[in-house]
């Protein structure tokens, strides 16, 4: 008898042992690792350790999405550093879009060595969209509309979907309306905690993200402790670093600061 898959393929956590410097990747919203994986084979090729976690509710069916909370992604985010906290000297954390959002939470939180925040959105949306989606009411809307339609994550219409079905990296095709209204209520709870966290700080966006605001960075670095500040623009990327043409700089940019921090 054939099992068949409650995760789906490519999407699981990993961990590439290493050394006594850890990092934690974070993916970001209706993705998985198959984002990041890469990045985490780079980080382990410079001799780190690298986990990346599978945060609840992805990679298996909308479902699990409309039950999951801000809290129980966190709650992997904590799990993750314990595990890493116990075997390392030092441990770095990093996420994309919304693991960008759950990094600079866990690090108002917990006692990171750095903090690394791959297109991070201050706010999550802009403009009227921002006025009209609010954690209250997207959950009143869910309660009728269980979906809704993807917005554009680049302004360059020449730039390849990396979600698209051909691609195979996103495993829902819509946004389940209940979960954004947790997404929503996370980047009030990391708002909130900017003023507490003191660990040295690497920001990176693509200029052509049409998520993440364009001044996101200069409001993160106004309002963080961290004495130790960087900030990196990819000229020809949108929102999925992670697997754009310019990724290996990211990586090298993000390795380079990793071995700074002694």
């Amino acid at each position: 008898m054939t099992a068949s898959r409650l995760i789906a393929r490519g999407a699981e956590p990993y961990l590439f042992p290493g050394g006594k410097t850890a990092c934690l990747i974070v993916h970001g919203f209706n993705s998985s690792t198959r984002e990041n994986r890469g990045m985490g084979r780079f980080l382990a090729g410079q001799g780190f350790t690298v986990l990346g976690i599978r945060l609840p509710g992805h990679a298996t069916t909308p479902a699990d999405m409309r039950r999951v909370r801000w809290t129980d992604w966190l709650a992997a985010v904590e799990d993750g550093f314990s595990l890493l906290k116990e075997s390392s000297e030092r441990v770095f954390i990093m996420g994309q879009s919304l693991g960008g959002v759950l990094t600079m939470t866990a690090a108002s939180r917990y006692p990171f060595d750095g903090v690394i925040g791959i297109s991070t959105p201050f706010g999550l949306l802009n403009g009227w969209q921002a006025q009209l989606a609010r954690p209250g009411l997207l959950k009143f809307i869910s309660l009728f509309a269980k979906d809704i339609k993807k917005p554009s994550l680049d302004d360059n219409p020449e730039t390849v979907d990396m979600r698209a079905p051909e691609n195979d990296l996103d495993p829902y095709p819509r946004y389940v309306t209940r979960a954004l209204a947790e997404a929503l209520e996370l980047v009030r709870q990391m708002q909130s905690g900017l003023p507490q966290i003191s660990a040295p700080l690497l920001l990176i966006q693509g200029r052509h993200d049409a998520v993440v605001e364009k001044n996101a960075m200069q409001l993160f670095g106004e309002r963080v402790a961290s004495t130790r500040k960087e900030t990196l623009w990819l000229e020809n990327t949108g929102h999925v670093v992670t697997l754009s043409d310019e990724c290996e700089i990211a990586f090298n940019a993000i390795a380079d600061f990793i071995r700074q921090m002694k």
